[in-house]
């Protein structure tokens, strides 16, 4: 067989994905990982046997959602994975893996997507397994590796004993899913100090924010005598070890908490509430298993993203 011969074969295998994004034309590496997975990017009318494919609940989703509905095609969600790169993406660094899913979105409790049917029915007993996801969280806190990690390693952690409160990002597809808003963060703050009333209070603002991406919920105005904002490039991992509580509405840094052994309070609906390792203020009733860090991981981590080598360029495990 020629390598054209070879070639072709290759993309026959591929499954058409239909996009009405440009990202998923523009972005290289994400059409690579696509590729890699399965895909083949596409534009125009999808038939019998092909998908759509959206960037999560994206402003754009919509326009593949319409054509989806119209031809009966089923839709596949694209999303960054949780260890994505050192700057955020609109500063231009490419992921180093993606969430495809082919039921929803992680981060939308309205529909069980693939995360959430993993965590649920799959039996994440595999000592093989578990033992990997053990490992990687280990590798992830002493190597202080988040979904974005323009870390600077020589900004210490405040002086123990303080609540970390976790900002966001206005208009982040993520809050509105959960049913929050800018009076959930209000309530956040206010339960946090309520509930801790001898402590300092820490607002963590996104790195978008940080960078002048995007505007957060919290600004100075919310400072007080023992309400402080901090932006500075810490990592979470330091920032938590020395936290009494982590407060949270749905984001990423929820997760990185509960993978340093708290209980974050958390009041939006992301994928890591309903399992026994949060305290969920607005709980997801249908999530009823309780699972160990480890699996928690090991579903969120290891089974469910598509990871890519870029030296290499190959998908690969996250180790």
């Amino acid at each position: 067989m020629t390598s054209e011969q070879t070639h072709a074969a290759a993309e026959e295998t591929l499954r058409r994905l239909y996009v009405y994004n440009g990202g998923f034309l523009t972005q290289k590496r994400v059409r690579r990982i696509l590729a890699l997975s399965g895909y083949d990017i596409r534009l125009g009318k999808p038939a019998d046997g092909d998908t759509v494919g959206v960037w999560g609940h994206s402003p754009t989703a919509p326009r593949g959602e319409k054509v989806a509905e119209k031809t009966d095609t089923p839709i596949v969600r694209v999303e960054d994975a949780f260890l994505r790169s050192v700057l955020t993406g609109r500063d231009g660094d490419d992921p180093l893996g993606l969430h495809i899913d082919t039921r929803g979105v992680h981060f939308d409790p309205s529909t069980r997507s693939d995360l959430e049917l993993i965590l649920t029915e799959d039996p994440l007993d595999d000592t093989a397994l578990l033992n990997r996801a053990k490992g990687a969280m280990a590798d992830l806190q002493r190597l202080h590796l988040s979904k974005y990690n323009a870390f600077d390693p020589k900004v210490e952690a405040p002086a123990p004993g303080y609540v970390v409160v976790i900002d966001q990002t206005r208009g982040d597809a993520s809050i509105k899913a959960s049913g929050c808003d800018s009076n959930t963060f209000k309530e956040m703050l206010y339960y946090a100090q309520e509930e801790h009333p001898n402590a300092r209070i820490i607002i963590k603002t996104h790195p978008e924010t940080k960078a002048g991406h995007r505007e957060g919920y919290f600004t100075d105005t919310d400072c007080t005598d023992r309400v402080s904002l901090m932006d500075d490039p810490i990592s979470p991992y330091a920032l938590f070890e020395g936290a009494i509580a982590v407060y949270t509405v749905c984001s990423q840094m929820g997760f990185e908490a509960v993978l340093m052994g708290h209980e974050p309070v958390v009041f939006g609906q992301p994928f890591d509430v309903g399992w026994g390792l949060t305290d969920d203020r607005k709980p997801q009733d249908r999530r009823q298993r309780k699972l160990t860090r480890a699996q928690l991981f090991a579903g969120a981590m290891i089974l469910y993203p598509k990871w890519y080598d870029p030296y290499r360029d190959r998908l690969c495990e996250i180790e």
